[in-house]
């Protein structure tokens, strides 16, 4: 019934596998990011001439100098992760992104375009609704520096958390857990406790919890709906340009970035927004296709 999942049947699954690719992929990819930045803030100290000092130059990591290290970090996971599908587990990469055996970039557009949609509409109206909640602050040259980090940091990014959330991690879970709804529950509850580093007070890192819980229950369901990680990957992809490139919040996690509107609150947090536009996405990604999802409810295996 699901080939995506039953893709995992491919390859070698001990549970030592798992662990060293999830070592790989998390671990030694962090300490090699971190090893980047370290040798960073050394020849920053150095041409400076002592006027920069390491903790200066460490409390500027925000912004678009997190957006690089993003990049460079998930760079190095998506790689990493990579190695241990293919040659840890001993299967083509390709079978933890979908069944089909290529990868469908008309998925992936279709996905970011219509949560571009969504989430464009919802701040059109709430603009009209209260411009004093928005301030635009446009800048050409800060914008395209933005814009240009990015594009590299964030398909990488959001390419390697679906890939490995929605599809390594839950085909491994497949291999025990063999019903849908358990199966999405408890892959999204994972995919919300690892975010709960990303906030920057125990209020705000429960709140992105919460966010990332529902949000990844929505990605779940469409990539099992769809026996494919495409549509999500392009989902995940636009929500995370769209609140960097378009509009930003201090409260978001990457700091103050030139976008080209600011709110001072995260307004994308809110858990009835992202339940409402979740539920407005998968209907719109499978009109005409909704038994694929109802089935995820009325399969008991």
């Amino acid at each position: 019934m699901y080939r995506f999942l039953d893709s995992v049947h491919r390859g070698r699954n001990e549970l030592w596998r798992y662990a060293f690719t999830v070592f790989l992929s998390f671990i030694v990819s962090n300490l090699g990011a971190g090893f980047i930045a370290a040798i960073f803030i050394a020849a920053a100290v150095i041409l400076s001439r002592g006027v920069l000092s390491p903790e200066i130059i460490s409390g500027g990591f925000s912004g678009p100098i997190l957006l690089l290290l993003v990049a460079v970090s998930f760079s190095a996971s998506l790689f990493f992760l990579y190695v241990g599908v293919r040659f840890i587990h001993k299967r083509e990469f390709i079978s933890a992104v979908n069944a089909r055996g290529y990868l469908d970039w008309r998925r992936i557009l279709r996905g970011a375009l219509v949560w571009l949609l969504i989430v464009g509409v919802v701040d059109a109206v709430s603009m009209i609704l209260d411009p004093s909640g928005f301030r635009f602050s446009f800048n050409p040259s800060s914008f395209g520096w933005l814009l240009l980090l990015a594009l590299i940091a964030f398909p990488v990014q959001a390419s390697f958390e679906e890939i490995f959330f929605r599809g390594y991690l839950m085909q491994g879970m497949w291999s025990v857990i063999r019903k849908p709804v358990p199966l999405i529950i408890l892959n999204s509850a994972i995919f919300a406790v690892m975010h709960w580093w990303n906030g920057t007070s125990i209020t705000m890192s429960l709140s992105i919890v919460i966010s990332t819980f529902i949000i990844g229950v929505a990605l779940a369901v469409t990539a099992l709906a769809d026996d494919g990680l495409e549509l999500a990957m392009g989902v995940h992809i636009a929500n995370n340009l769209y609140v960097s490139v378009i509009h930003s919040s201090p409260d978001s996690g990457l700091g103050d970035l030139p976008s080209i509107i600011i709110s001072p609150t995260d307004p994308y947090s809110s858990p009835v927004f992202l339940i409402i536009a979740s539920l407005v996405m998968i209907l719109i990604l499978f009109r005409g296709r909704y038994d694929d999802v109802l089935r995820i409810f009325r399969d008991h295996y």
